[in-house]
């Protein structure tokens, strides 16, 4: 059954092109006449018969394994395609099927009972193949090998999906020459392949139809825990013993992978990599902590570190691990309250909405309920009493950073999206390296977004964030997911303002405003936006319109704030400026700047000129006064010149 009885001696004596080696490929020697013979295929080659003959045994897996196998000993087409998310297992399936034949296993039917699986990296059939003609060759041999009923293989192909890649012309030749051998049912092939990538078979129906394809589905948690403490035996020896996890920490580990995973992790393997990096990460801080202890001189630390023969792994060692595991080097800044409330103190009339949202945000600190999700809220009110002032005042005092905004009314065709999610395999710039916004989450999930002026996104783009807003991630174009479950998004809109600031539901620009309950916000926002979207926030908010004193409070603080930065820069300048203002002087500033639809927005204009005005004044109405004279005496100068003529 080895590599070197893939040949016999009557292989010449076949003129027919279908002997015992294998279809000819046209174009192509006979394979007697290749050269580098058996060596070539070895190297491209891994037996998992070899390799995983005494591996663990795979749990959960017996219906899935008896489908394979099942597809295996079909007359036509015995080609498996294993489909499922990243990490649920699909390599894992082919392994325990060649574990089973290795092991004689009675499972495996007599069809099966002599065969050998073995691996084919795409990588290794095409490396050094440059030269013109050596692929076709490799791929020949490779043929007559799998299809030489003597060697009983079966060939298994990881990414399968890269054969149909239409952008690489040399993995495209490969699948053009492996057809009529997986047609004939000459060569068995099993491949693997993610949900999202396997659409690209799509695209070669005559390669797809060669294949039965079987849907490889995530483990439950509980399920996960069972394969945790049948791998921690393997994994405490490749460590050497030096670490140890408890019974109940390993069954905590499942829950903690999946609240800490990012959305295109899958269990078991979120699990199984979290306990993985958990015990390398214990191991390497032991040996950092024994080597300060040495080089320091401190005998005694670093005999009592010695002394421990392992370590045992805690529950707060899994979850900074997680944590590292999902976000690299970036980590949630604490929550300051008092700062987040002092400078959500500079907005003026929205008392209540402050406090809402501090509310908020305590409980999200509090964590005792991890989310998988964002904080989603929608604020909903006329154009500038503070909507995307709150968002950035909130992403600056949670994470030090702007916020990644988008303005909406740029997304207001239905192709717009593809600014967003990248452009779909096929169209113009799918092969971009652009930058898109949401990519930076990946280095730093813990952002603040904000999605200005939402409702003049066309609804096709609405849409794309239905995903983001319930299960907290959103796929790429290119089948990249993101993930958003810890982002805080924050929705703006004008819209529906009319009916939101009408009486009796809305408000008054001079009475105290009533506040719009969700269900009364909802039922005057569906206009604009469809329920589910809606319902997709935790938190719809009616921002009040501004009140006259209200605006005046607001023309204040940016006087005020704007005094503070002159005096830094020019204290001379600033000692012009009078604080606090004149009571009349504002009164008419208000009264001639203030605009109910346009909440605060003239306030800072405002409070500018009336600095500039006053500026202005004290600095150049002495020379305006001597001007004056000057022209007054001028003037009487002429009359009296005049008086002289006339007489």
């Amino acid at each position: 059954m080895g590599l070197s009885n893939f040949t016999n001696s009557n292989d010449d004596d076949d003129t027919s092109g279908n002997g015992p080696g294998g279809p000819t490929i046209p174009g192509l020697p006979p394979m007697s006449n290749i050269t580098g013979s058996l060596s070539g295929v070895e190297d491209m080659l891994i037996n998992y018969n070899e390799r995983f003959k005494n591996a663990d045994p795979a749990l959960f897996r017996d219906p899935l394994i008896a489908q394979t196998i099942s597809v295996l000993i079909g007359k036509n087409k015995p080609n498996p395609l294993l489909v499922g998310p990243a990490g649920v297992g699909k390599t894992r399936i082919v392994e325990e099927i060649a574990r089973s034949i290795a092991n004689q296993s009675p499972l495996i039917p007599p069809r099966l009972a002599k065969s050998t699986i073995y691996e084919l990296p795409l990588s290794n059939l095409v490396a050094g193949a440059g030269v013109v003609g050596a692929l076709e060759e490799r791929l020949a041999m490779l043929v007559d090998f799998a299809t030489a009923k003597d060697n009983d293989a079966i060939l298994f192909i990881d990414e399968i999906h890269l054969l149909q890649d239409s952008h690489d012309p040399v993995y495209k030749k490969v699948s053009q020459i492996l057809k009529p051998a997986l047609a004939r049912g000459d060569m068995r092939l099993i491949g693997a392949t993610t949900m999202n990538e396997a659409k690209s078979f799509d695209d070669d129906p005559a390669f797809q139809r060669r294949f039965s394809r079987l849907v490889v589905d995530e483990l439950t948690r509980e399920q996960t825990v069972s394969v945790l403490f049948a791998a921690r035996p393997s994994y405490i020896a490749h460590y050497r013993n030096q670490v140890s996890i408890s019974d109940d920490v390993l069954t905590k580990l499942a829950v903690i992978a999946d609240e800490n995973s990012r959305a295109s992790s899958h269990r078991p393997d979120n699990a199984l990599t979290l306990l993985d990096r958990a015990m390398a990460d214990a191991v390497v801080q032991r040996s950092t902590t024994l080597a300060k202890a040495i080089a320091a001189g401190n005998t005694a630390a670093a005999q009592a570190i010695q002394s421990v023969p392992n370590v045992s792994l805690g529950e707060a060692k899994l979850r900074s691990v997680a944590i590292r595991l999902m976000t690299g080097l970036a980590t949630k800044e604490p929550f300051d309250e008092a700062r987040v409330l002092r400078e959500l103190g500079r907005i003026k009339g929205q008392e209540e909405i402050v406090e809402e949202l501090l509310d908020a945000l305590r409980r999200d600190d509090l964590a005792v309920f991890p989310r998988k999700k964002p904080l989603a809220w929608m604020f909903a009110g006329a154009s500038g009493v503070g909507k995307s002032e709150v968002a950035k005042i909130i992403s600056d005092a949670l994470t030090y950073q702007p916020p990644i905004m988008l303005n909406m009314g740029e997304y207001s065709t239905q192709w717009d999206g593809s600014r967003i999610v990248g452009a779909g395999p096929g169209y113009i710039g799918s092969n971009s390296d652009k930058e898109l916004p949401f990519d930076t989450l990946e280095s730093n999930p813990y952002r603040v977004i904000m999605l200005d002026e939402f409702e003049k996104a066309h609804r096709d783009i609405q849409r794309l964030f239905l995903t983001a807003l319930d299960e907290g991630w959103m796929r790429m174009a290119s089948g990249k997911v993101i993930d958003f479950s810890k982002t805080i998004i924050i929705a703006t809109t004008n819209a529906a303002r009319e009916s939101v600031n009408k009486n009796p539901v809305g408000f008054s620009a001079t009475a105290a405003p009533h506040r719009v309950t969700r269900q009364e916000l909802t039922k005057a926002l569906q206009e604009h936006f469809e329920p589910e979207l809606l319902g997709r926030f935790s938190k719809l908010i009616a921002f009040a319109p501004l009140t006259r004193e209200t605006y005046g409070e607001i023309l204040v603080a940016s006087y005020e704030r704007e005094r503070e930065r002159i005096l830094l820069s020019d204290p001379a300048t600033a000692a012009l400026i009078p604080v606090p203002i004149d009571d009349d002087l504002l009164a008419q500033t208000v009264q001639e700047t203030y605009l109910v639809d346009q909440g605060a927005r003239p306030a800072e204009q405002a409070a500018r000129q009336l600095i500039e005005d006053t500026v202005i004044a004290a600095r150049f109405a002495p020379a305006l006064a001597t001007v004056s004279v000057a022209v007054a005496q001028t003037d009487d100068e002429l009359e009296e010149d005049e008086a002289l003529v006339d007489a």
